[in-house]
């Protein structure tokens, strides 16, 4: 059921993902970034090839289109893992899982026949532009200023990616590691993909493009400070980054915590529509 495609074999992964992108633009990323280390394919021998497993940096990401008999079934009873599954999992721990919520159960289902258990879940809705409102990031903030960081920012700018990484993304009981927050603060002033908010002199907000894929942009760490929110900083931000990146042509999607209620009506406000329901579990 289950193949390993070789790194010269990806173009048949590449395709089949290209149907789907829109939902699975993280593992897109990853892979184009060569940081997902193993790709299994499955092919019934009745159809073309069904679903993906791509797994690389403790991530796991499934893509699964199956018949709607086999998905009912996998439901049921659990998709076999891939052959020599457990042992790269226990050369190399999983540390989460994520995809649209009907894959997740289905692979969910399949890990707890391994004796593995989600620590924590959290559900978002993913979301795609479908066109940007026209007063989008009209805000009326004197002093307000919009715009790329340099490298000279990346000690002001540790604070807000370190407040978004501790709010948003550290599941629960998660450790803080300053270090790599610092060197993902100089990627993104790098990848040119950031834009801040500046208030007076000082960085009170920022977001990014946090994975790219064939097509599409996906944004995502926006942050600001808690003083300064309910300003409408958050809005103008997102837009400028939508009109700044516009010209490249690609689609943009993102997914936000169904819990956080604030988000969703900013994603609102921008035209940002519900495409999916998406979940990321984390196991140690």
């Amino acid at each position: 059921m289950w193949k390993k495609l070789r790194k010269f074999r990806l173009s048949d992964a590449e395709a089949f993902l290209r149907e789907h992108e829109s939902s699975c633009v993280s593992a897109i990323s990853r892979l184009c970034a060569g940081i997902i280390d193993d790709v299994w394919a499955a092919i019934f021998p009745s159809d073309s090839l069904s679903a993906l497993l791509l797994y690389g940096k403790r991530l796991l990401f499934p893509v699964f289109r199956f018949s709607a008999a086999k998905r009912a079934n996998f439901l049921a009873g659990g998709i076999p893992l891939p052959f020599f599954f457990h042992q790269v999992l226990k050369n190399d721990p999983l540390h989460a899982a994520q995809g649209l919520v009907g894959d997740m159960d289905i692979l969910e289902a399949a890990l707890r026949k391994k004796g593995l258990f989600p620590a924590s879940s959290y559900d978002y809705e993913l979301r795609g532009l479908t066109h940007l409102a026209p007063e989008s990031g009209a805000v009326s903030l004197s002093g307000l200023l919009i715009r790329k960081p340099e490298i000279a920012d990346a000690s002001a700018l540790f604070p807000l990616q370190a407040g978004y990484e501790k709010e948003e993304v550290l599941p629960c009981g998660a450790q803080f590691d300053p270090t790599a927050c610092r060197k993902g603060v100089e990627y993104l002033i790098a990848g040119g993909m950031v834009l801040t908010a500046e208030l007076k002199g000082r960085l009170v907000g920022k977001v990014n493009i946090n994975a790219q894929s064939y097509s599409c942009l996906q944004i995502g760490g926006v942050y600001v400070l808690p003083e300064y929110r309910s300003l409408g900083i958050a809005q103008a931000m997102t837009a400028a980054l939508i009109r700044e990146l516009a010209p490249l042509g690609k689609r943009f999607t993102l997914f936000v915590k169904k819990a956080n209620a604030p988000a969703r009506r900013l994603y609102d406000k921008l035209g940002f529509v519900k495409t999916g329901d998406y979940r990321i579990s984390y196991y140690g």
